[in-house]
């Protein structure tokens, strides 16, 4: 037999003190780690509708720049407000304002990014930052000029009948630089950039895609 040690009694006192602990620790961390937000099915209404409220945003940017009115205008609800600069007023009514600048410009590229959604049932609020490139003729009279601006959209959304479009929008502009353009939009290379609708290349490639 070997000899009665009370370090090793102590150590064996702690070791069966500590496995319930550890277990009970262990319990906690795992109810902790449990996802929040409601059911699995909950959860998934909103990851489908952050993608669907995503898409409405890109769709507005490639709207834009393809002057694709109809796409342009499915992007809002009916009675949508807009406040944007000196617009203050329906977003049908913006829309309209918005083509009669696009038509007068020879190209455009809008972008957006640090896309932030919030979803509460069938209303969303969303912040996204847009930055947009117009190649125009210069305001100052002769040649071409581009025009960068930048700065959010803020915007309240609703769905009605699985349908997410804008009910609200807010355009904040927090930046702009105009620089004299070196090149003329006419001298660039014809068949290699961008068109519009429905001339453009996405048109056609998506008719074929979808075999209309």
């Amino acid at each position: 037999m070997t000899e009665d040690n009370p370090n090793l009694r102590r150590r064996s006192l702690w070791t069966m003190l500590a496995v319930p602990v550890g277990l009970a620790a262990i319990a906690s961390g795992a109810k902790a780690a449990k996802p929040s937000g409601g059911d699995v099915a909950s959860r998934l209404d909103v990851l489908e509708s952050k993608d669907a409220i995503q898409k409405v945003l890109f769709d507005y940017a490639r709207a834009n720049d393809r002057v694709d009115e109809a796409l342009l205008r499915g992007c809002f609800w009916p009675e949508s407000k807009h406040h944007h600069g000196g617009f203050n007023g329906l977003s049908t009514d913006f829309v309209g304002f918005a083509l009669k600048i696009l038509n007068s410009v020879k190209y455009t590229a809008h972008h957006i990014s640090n896309v932030a959604i919030e979803v509460k049932g069938d209303q969303a609020l969303s912040e996204c930052y847009y930055f947009a490139h117009h190649r125009r003729d210069a305001k100052t009279g002769g040649g071409e000029e581009d025009a960068f601006m930048e700065g959010r959209y803020i915007d309240r959304l609703e769905r009605r009948n699985g349908v997410w479009k804008i009910i609200q929008r807010r355009g904040l502009s927090d930046y702009s630089q105009v620089i004299p353009a070196t090149t003329p939009f006419a001298s660039w290379p014809a068949g290699q950039h961008s068109e519009r609708f429905p001339s453009d290349d996405f048109y056609t490639m998506q008719k074929a895609f979808r075999g209309n």
